[in-house]
C-alpha cells in the first residue's frame, strides 16, 4: 500500500485504506498495545461504522489487523466506546489461557462485546442485548474503567439528557450495570474518557470530552464531583484546527496515562485520517490548580536516527540554515531572545526566549511542547510549495543553551 505517498504521516498511525476517526478501546495487554478506531474501509467519507484494529509493541510502530467489529457480524451501531482487561474475571467468561478483553458500543443503548483470543475477534454478550440504558433522546461512547476503592468496573456514557453530561453506571461483572449519577456539563459534548491520575500522591479522577476539554475531581464510585465551575483545554490548537485533535482516549490496563486522539484533515489518494502521536500525560500543580502536562511517549527515542546538536550555541543575526527533514524531533531551549523557527521551508514556528520547545514534524503532522501548553495539528507539508530545509532566524544576536535535530526513522 501506498504509505509513502504525500501527506501520509510516517510515525502517525493511519489505515491502510479507508476512513478513519475516534480511536476506539485503546488497552495494553501481556506486551502489545492495542488501539481500535473507528473505521469505514470501503469509503474516503463517514459510512457505516467498524471497528478497525492496530497493535504494537511499543507504541510507535503499528501493525493493522482485520476489522474487530464488523456491522455484517455484530449488532447495533457500531459507534465509538471503550474497552478494558477483565484480569480478575469478573464477567466469568474466561474460558482458556487469555483473559477477557470486553469493549463496549452502541447509540441509545449500550452492547458489549468480548474477545478470549487477545483481542483479535469478538463475540456479542448474550446475542447483544443491551447492557445498560443511558438518560436522553441520544446517547453513545461508553468509556469503561475499573474502580479498585470498591471493586467495581465504572462506566460514563455521553447523553443529552437535559443538556449535555455523562450518565456513570457502576458494574460487579461488566454485564450489569446500575445507573448511580449524571455529570451535567453544557460544555461536555461527547466521546468521554474517564481516568484515574496521582496528583502529589493522591488519586484524583480527570473527566474529558471530544474537544480536549476536562475537569479534575473526586469519584466515588458511584458519583463524579467537582469544585470546577469551568473546564480547561488539554491543547492550544487554533481555530478551525481545534478538530486536528479529537476524541482522545487513554489507554487502559497501561502503567503509565498515554492517550492517542483522532486528526481529521489528513488525507491522500486512498485513505482519510490518522492518529495523532501517543503522548504521555501527568497532572502537575500550579498557582491555579492542577493541568495537564502532555509529551511524547519515551519510546520516541527508538525512531530517532541521525542527529544534529548546537550545545550553548550563538547564532548572529540574519537566517541559519539548521538541516534538512521531513520527518523529524527538533527541541530548543533558553533562547537568550525571541527568534523563528521554519520548517520545511515554510512553516513558521515562533520561540519566546527563554522557552524550551519541543517539535514533532511528520508529512502531515505537527505537535508542539512546551511547558503545559500542547498543540496537535494537522499541516501540509508535502504540498508542492514545501521544501525540507529547516531553518533558525533572529533579529538580533542570539544564545541558546541547546539546539537538537533528530531524524526519525519508521
Amino acid at each position: 500500500m501506498p504509505y509513502d505517498e504525500p501527506n501520509r504521516g510516517q510515525v502517525h498511525f493511519s489505515p491502510r485504506a479507508g476512513w478513519m476517526n475516534d480511536p476506539n478501546g485503546l488497552l495494553y495487554y501481556r506486551g502489545t498495545y492495542h488501539f481500535y478506531f473507528q473505521h469505514a474501509p470501503d469509503s474516503l467519507v463517514w459510512d457505516t461504522m467498524h471497528w478497525g484494529h492496530a497493535t504494537s509493541p511499543d507504541l510507535v510502530h503499528w501493525t493493522q489487523q482485520p476489522n474487530a467489529l464488523d456491522p455484517a457480524i455484530h449488532p447495533g451501531d457500531l459507534w465509538s466506546g471503550g474497552g478494558v482487561v477483565d484480569l480478575g474475571n469478573t464477567s466469568g467468561l474466561k474460558d482458556g489461557d487469555d483473559d477477557p478483553i470486553v469493549v463496549f458500543s452502541g447509540t441509545q443503548g449500550v452492547r458489549m462485546f468480548y474477545s478470549l483470543d487477545g483481542g483479535s475477534t469478538f463475540t456479542p454478550y448474550d446475542e447483544g442485548r443491551i447492557v445498560a440504558q443511558p438518560s436522553g433522546h441520544e446517547s453513545r461512547d461508553p468509556k469503561v474503567v475499573w474502580h479498585a476503592p470498591t471493586s467495581r468496573w465504572a462506566m460514563v456514557v455521553w447523553s443529552d439528557a437535559e443538556g449535555n453530561g455523562v450518565d456513570v453506571f457502576v458494574s460487579p461483572n461488566l454485564r450489569d450495570w446500575e445507573r448511580t449519577s449524571r455529570y451535567a456539563a453544557d460544555w461536555f459534548f461527547e466521546c468521554p474518557d474517564f481516568t484515574p491520575m496521582d496528583l502529589d500522591g493522591e488519586t484524583v479522577w480527570v473527566l474529558r470530552d471530544a474537544r480536549g476539554s476536562y475537569v479534575v475531581g473526586d469519584f466515588d464510585g458511584r458519583t463524579f464531583s467537582t469544585t470546577w465551575t469551568e473546564p480547561q483545554t488539554i491543547t492550544r490548537n487554533p481555530g478551525p484546527a481545534a478538530g486536528d485533535y479529537y476524541a482522545a482516549q487513554s489507554f487502559e490496563n497501561a502503567d503509565r496515562t498515554i492517550t492517542m486522539a483522532w486528526q481529521g484533515r489528513n488525507k491522500g489518494s486512498v485513505w482519510t485520517g490518522n492518529a495523532s502521536f501517543p503522548v504521555e500525560q501527568e497532572l502537575v500543580p500550579t498557582p491555579d490548580g492542577p493541568r495537564i502536562l502532555s509529551r511524547p511517549v519515551d519510546e520516541i527515542r527508538t525512531l530517532r536516527g541521525d542527529a544534529q546538536t548546537w550545545p550553548e550555541a550563538t547564532f548572529e543575526s540574519g537566517r541559519h540554515v539548521l538541516g534538512a527533514g521531513r520527518t523529524f524531533e527538533l527541541e530548543i531551549a533558553g533562547a537568550s531572545r525571541p527568534c523563528t523557527l521554519r520548517l520545511r521551508g515554510y512553516y513558521d514556528v515562533p520561540v519566546a526566549a527563554g522557552e524550551t520547545l519541543r517539535l514533532l514534524v511528520d508529512r502531515g503532522q505537527l505537535a508542539s511542547f512546551s511547558g503545559l501548553a500542547y498543540t496537535c495539528l494537522n499541516v501540509d507539508f508535502d504540498s508542492e510549495a514545501a521544501g525540507d530545509e529547516i531553518t533558525l532566524a533572529t533579529d538580533g544576536p542570539l544564545r541558546i543553551s541547546s539546539l537538537s535535530l533528530y531524524q526519525l526513522r519508521p
